[in-house]
This record gives structure tokens, sequence and C-alpha cells, in this order.
């Protein structure tokens, strides 16, 4: 574990974000009212194109570090590639990213599901696809429709929505991410996480209310299934915050309760 460790110290270090855009959310949503995070809630935010939901039982710096993990993924990918010319390998390197911090991915890989189930908004199709990834898991579940619920809810002007709609939206692209962070087994972190991708003939915008099927958009999705030790999570968390803290203000959401 202690080079595993140190190799992804050596990688973070590597990391070049030179020339990422900074000062690009409005003051009003980088200054709103949040919450901290607390391990005896349900809460989420919003990590660039990513809605995460922490479950109870999570601790206040695992969630900080996984926040901060995934908004170095998100800051390499969108450096490598442009999310609206070539979005699967803009999923494939923040993913690498991931992996390169410690992160176990295990990937179901792109399935096509524009003519699966009868949903027709991309909040429902989403709902749908979890449903089965899940599985039996009510709870997660529920986590997951409330902290959607929550994104639906806010207003336009909310770091929220400023956040994933510029992160989420190219034209008549739109990329997110969808995941849940509970403890699993041995105590280590257990995250599923959803990467959906609309390609439509137009260009979307309200991306969780869009019609794909009215539009005749096409409907991805590649869920994966994702461990992580704790311990070397813990161990690697300041030397990832000093990396992304400059851009935390333009790419994290407020917290909010679940």
């Amino acid at each position: 574990m202690a080079q595993t460790v140190s190799a992804a110290r050596e990688f973070v270090t590597s990391v070049d974000l030179s020339g990422t855009p900074r000062g690009i959310l409005g003051q009003d949503s980088a200054t709103e009212p949040s919450e901290v995070f607390d391990a005896a809630k349900s809460q989420a935010q919003v990590v660039g194109s990513t809605l995460f939901s922490f479950a109870q039982g999570v601790t206040p710096e695992t969630r900080e570090a996984i926040s901060d993990s995934a908004l170095l993924a998100q800051l390499v990918a969108n450096k490598r590639f442009a999310a609206d010319k070539a979005p699967t390998d803009w999923y494939a390197a923040y993913t690498d990213v991931l992996q390169n911090i410690g992160w176990v991915v295990q990937s179901a890989g792109w399935n096509d599901y524009t003519a699966r189930g009868s949903a027709v908004e991309v909040h429902q199709k989403v709902i749908e696809v979890l449903t089965v990834a899940l599985g039996p898991s009510a709870t997660a579940l529920a986590i997951i429709k409330s902290a959607i619920g929550t994104l639906q809810a806010m207003t336009p002007d909310s770091s929220w929505l400023t956040i994933f709609s510029r992160e989420s939206q190219k034209a008549k692209i739109a990329r997110f991410q969808v995941g849940l962070v509970e403890i699993g087994e041995a105590a280590d972190l257990s995250v599923m996480m959803l990467a959906c991708l609309i390609e439509a003939k137009k260009s979307v915008t309200q991306v969780l209310f869009f019609k794909f099927k009215d539009e005749q958009a096409a409907f991805k999705a590649n869920s994966a299934k994702v461990s992580i030790n704790r311990a070397a999570l813990t161990d690697l968390g300041p030397a990832i915050r000093t990396k992304v803290r400059a851009y935390q203000t333009d790419y994290l959401s407020s917290i909010k309760d679940i």
C-alpha cells in the first residue's frame, strides 16, 4: 500500500493545471450559504459535471477528499479533451486520473439505453438505469433521487446549476456523472458512478428535463462500481487539496442536506 500511495502522490505532483480557467463563477453563486460536510447526514454536492451524494456514516474528511479527487479528475480531463468533440475520451481521461490516485474502477462499458424502458426525460432515464445498477438497495436509490431532485429545484443563479450546466452541456452534447458514496465492506469506501451521454440533433438545455426521446436524441450510460481504501485516500487528501485549491470556488458547489 505504501508503494501505491507513493506512486499516487507522484502522479498528483506531476499534474499540470496551468491554463485552467478560474474566476468563471458569478460572485452571488460563489458566496451562497453552504452547509458543511456532516457524517450524520446524507448530503450532496456538484463537482464540475458530477452530482455526488454522500450517505450517512461517510466522514467529513472522506467527503472532502472524494470531492477534491473528483475535481482533480474533472480539471485534467477538461485539459486533455473537449467534451463536445470527444465525450467518451473525456470520460476515459477522467477515470484514468481516479485510477492513478487509487480508485479501483470496475466499469460496465457504454450501453445505448435510447430505446430501452419508458422514460422520456433525462432525469427519469438516469433513475431507471440506476434502479437496475443498484439492485435491491432502496436506501441508496432514495439518496440519489433526493440529490437529483435538489439539483432540479435549484434557481438558475445557484452554484449548483451554474457549475453543472456549464460543465455538462456543450451545444448538442450533454455529458455528466452521478455518484453515490457509501461505507462498503471492511469499512472501505464503495462508490457507484453512472456516466451519462446525450447526443442530440439540436442544442441541449436544462439537461435533466431534456426530453431525449421527443428530440430523437441518443442516451448512453456507463455504470461503474468503485472501491477506495479510506486510509490511502486520507493520506493522499492534503496533496490533492493543495493541487485543486485555487479552482474550488469555480468548480465546487455549495453542500446541501438531502
